[in-house]
């Protein structure tokens, strides 16, 4: 039977180089070293037979150890020095580094790269059994990674985004034998894949699988759905057995959905070291279809005499064509954002209720879709997905048809097809060989993998334009639809456009939209602090300085107003991908130093909103929108001949602005927003809207004093992590939105794993006890045990 013990816990950690474990042995298991037990471990370097035992006697004067380091080069250390840290996995070991200003990584995030070891210990129970199979997984380990265990290597890995599996089964050592040791070795030296923040280390759970000799393949066992009426899914499930005995077993597989509906499969005999596949079609009455509306999900249990696995599945359909995309046989907009894989104050080391905080916080405004950009989704992020509903765009890495990338796709697509999330396949991002001849190739071998393992998603790539629209039609066929980044970006001019009117029959699709600056609660550009006004920056995409209003990339690629005005025009691209969700660390776009993150995130790196959130969510949501910007303190305002500028969200019918109790009149919403230059006055702001003359909502901003409390909420309460947010308040109870004060941090019931502010230029060195305030907030991430609710308390000066 199938057992999954998590080791996540209990590791060692050491920055810096050591002496590094040898990747070829002299004498097998015998490097010794960190890769073995120490003194103060249990069991031994290596097990060695009466005869080795002779040898090694004889060549070393009786001195066993001599001889060992003599004949294999055996090292031996006694314990681990004061530079081993305790720490748990998952981590991201370059978010405790300290910033640096090297032009080198800006791009990366401004941490200097290194190398890290990991090592841990650990003992089988004792009922473990040896007749058994053990696999070590690594969900992810980001920068190059060596793996050495039970005193051998076991191998080298250069992709960050793919999952590292290691058969262990006959080198594990079992309880009467001592401890199991592990080694990792983490390098970002070697280079990074993307341009941005990637992190390092082991930033993903690690496990040990333990199965029978006679499994099922858990990568193996997936559903389709072939066809959806009224009244009936017909469905496939595909599953795979393997016989690892020396002798004939027969096996009966049966499968259970929602412990109602019962699959029986004909006894068979599984022929000694062989795998058997498996398929059957079905039918479903009465489906109740996936959607994210209705992110409907099955539960499936498949048994055989000695083993189970579990799934999750949704029904659904998807298809594409020159009208947009059709969910479920309608057609169905996508509102969509692109996302990296890193969040503030922890890096890249997400555990699943920081995800499901993510994706929630993306379905309150709205959002239907995601593209994982620009790697492979994580487990995390396709279960939130599926649970959630979010339409999901995965994307293979590099547009690369080499043996090790193509095992990589084809590992990633097993480990992830049985997710009803996804939809579409990337091919890749912007590659400068796409719509070549040479990139034809690399196109067919990478989408015909996609589509033997995973046929009902659909093909697509991401592909840079130009302003001329040329295109490579036999590049193009290999894709169901043509995606393209920044359509409505006035850099790329009419290219989007141009290949529509030369390939009407094209199917094709936004990929990536917007990159528009804005930083939260600033309403003035500030070069100095890297910091960009949420009414549109002057600050270029692809020119230095402060710019005029109308200069190519001012304000980002593209304003939002820009990119949705466009999308109505041209419904048939299907929707819109908006670069990016949060905010993420690296690519500090307009700014160099001391920029460490971009600012192109509708919500912080903290994952608190920014203006804009409330312009797409008064669009997406049908729900009463109504937010007022800016705030009302007038050191945070940029004032022109004594006005400054006032901008409702809505999707009301007219919206009333009041300077303390005076009403400015009333105007009606127009494309979901109404703008105001007013008189600036201390005191309130209010917005009032209306729909037929009744008033429906209200929104205020009041000018503040100075901080007299901070104020301390629950954002999101996981399993396992729970996100507050800290406020500043006056002694009038109103926000104080620009105060940026020193807080002092410590956490009842509960382990602090991360602080973020959200400040684009924040470069104060890392700490998990203090943290300065940005625009009146900051955000607090609690580790603790299930069904706890842990305490903040925060001190100020």
């Amino acid at each position: 039977m199938n057992e999954s013990i998590s080791l996540n816990y209990n590791w060692k950690f050491h920055f810096g180089e050591i002496q590094k474990p040898k990747l070829l042995a002299k004498k097998s298991y015998a490097f010794g070293g960190l890769t073995a037990p120490l003194e103060n471990e249990t069991g031994n370097i290596l097990p060695i037979g009466p005869g080795g035992n002779h040898f090694l006697s004889l060549i070393s004067n009786g001195d066993v150890n001599k001889g060992l380091q003599n004949l294999a080069g055996t090292e031996f250390v006694k314990s681990l020095d004061k530079t081993w840290q305790a720490i748990n996995i998952p981590d991201d070991w370059k978010r405790r580094e300290p910033y640096q200003n090297d032009s080198s990584t800006l791009m990366t995030g401004s941490k200097n790269n290194g190398i890290a070891y990991y090592r841990k210990t650990f003992n089988l129970p004792k009922e473990s059994l040896e007749e058994k199979e053990y696999l070590l997984h690594f969900d992810g380990i980001m920068g190059s990674s060596d793996v050495w265990f039970n005193g051998c290597y076991l191998g080298h890995n250069d992709s960050g985004y793919v999952a590292i599996d290691y058969d262990i089964s006959a080198i594990i050592k079992f309880a009467r034998t001592g401890d199991n040791v592990i080694l990792v070795r983490t390098d970002t030296t070697t280079g990074s894949e993307g341009w941005w923040y990637e992190g390092a280390g082991i930033y993903k759970n690690v496990w040990l699988e333990v199965r029978d000799l006679v499994h099922l393949e858990s990568d193996e066992f997936y559903f389709r759905t072939v066809e959806i009426n009224e009244q009936t899914a017909k469905m496939m499930v595909n599953f795979a057995v393997k016989n690892d005995l020396d002798h004939p077993v027969s096996i009966r597989p049966k499968i259970k959905i929602n412990q109602k509906i019962q699959l029986d499969f004909e006894t068979v005999t599984l022929q000694s070291r062989s795998a058997r596949q498996f398929n059957k079609i079905f039918a479903i009455k009465a489906p109740k279809l996936w959607s994210p509306e209705h992110p409907n999900l099955y539960q499936a249990r498949l048994e055989i005499e000695n083993d189970f696995l579990e799934r999750s599945f949704g029904i659904k359909t998807v298809s594409y064509n020159v009208n947009g995309f059709h969910l479920n046989g309608c057609l169905y907009q996508l509102k969509g954002v692109c996302e990296h894989q890193d969040f503030g104050g922890v890096g890249v080391a997400l555990n699943q209720d920081i995800i499901d905080f993510k994706v929630k916080r993306l379905k309150k405004m709205g959002v239907n879709a995601l593209r994982s950009a620009h790697h492979f989704a994580s487990e995390e992020l396709l279960n939130a997905c599926d649970r959630l509903g979010i339409v999901l765009i995965d994307e293979n890495r590099l547009l690369e048809a080499t043996p090790w990338r193509l095992n990589n796709l084809t590992k990633m697509i097993k480990k992830s097809r049985c997710h009803v999330s996804i939809s579409f396949w990337s091919i890749a991002n912007e590659e400068i060989i796409g719509n070549t001849e040479y990139g034809c190739r690399s196109v067919k071998k990478i989408t015909e993998i996609i589509r033997s393992l995973s046929p009902d998603t659909l093909v697509i790539s991401a592909e840079l334009l130009n302003p001329e629209g040329k295109v490579n039609d036999d590049y193009l066929k290999y894709f169901d639809i043509l995606g393209v980044n920044y359509p409505e970006a006035g850099v790329m001019g009419k290219g989007a456009e141009l290949i529509h009117q030369s390939h009407p029959d094209l199917p094709m699709m936004c990929t990536e939209n917007a990159s528009y600056f804005s930083t939260r609660g600033i309403y003035k550009d500030d070069a100095v602090n890297c910091h960009t006004n949420n009414f549109g920056s002057l600050y270029s995409m692809v020119l230095p300085g402060k710019r005029k209003p109308g200069d190519p990339g001012v304000g980002g690629t593209a304003r939002p107003e820009t990119v949705m005005s466009y999308i109505h025009e041209h419904e048939y691209m299907g929707g819109v991908f908006l670069w990016t969700a949060f905010d993420y660390y690296g690519e500090p776009s307009p700014f160099g130093w001391p920029g460490i993150s971009s600012q192109f995130g509708i919500m912080d790196l903290g994952g608190l909103p920014k203006d804009y959130f409330y312009y797409y969510q008064a669009q997406w949501q049908d729900q009463p929108v109504l937010h007022l910007m800016p705030s009302w303190n007038k050191t945070d305002l940029t004032i022109e001949n004594g006005q400054t500028r006032v901008r409702v969200f809505s999707n009301l019918d007219e919206v009333e602005l009041f300077i303390n109790h005076k009403s400015l009149g009333k105007k009606v919403v127009k494309n979901y927003e109404c703008d105001w230059l007013v008189e600036y006055e201390p005191g309130e702001l209010l917005a009032r809207g209306y729909v037929k003359d009744n008033v429906l909502l209200d929104d205020k901003k009041e000018t503040s004093g100075k901080i007299s409390k901070v104020n301390t909420s629950v954002l999101y309460h996981g399993k396992k992590c729970t996100l507050f947010q800290l406020k500043a308040i006056d002694k009038q109870n109103n926000f104080v939105p620009d105060d940026n004060h020193l807080l002092k941090i410590k956490a009842e019931n509960g382990q602090i794993i991360g602080l973020v502010n959200g400040n684009p230029s924040d470069i104060s060195e890392y700490s998990l006890s203090k943290i300065k305030l940005f625009s009146g907030k900051a955000v607090v991430i609690v580790k603790h045990e299930e069904n706890v609710l842990p305490q903040v308390y925060v001190e100020f000066n």
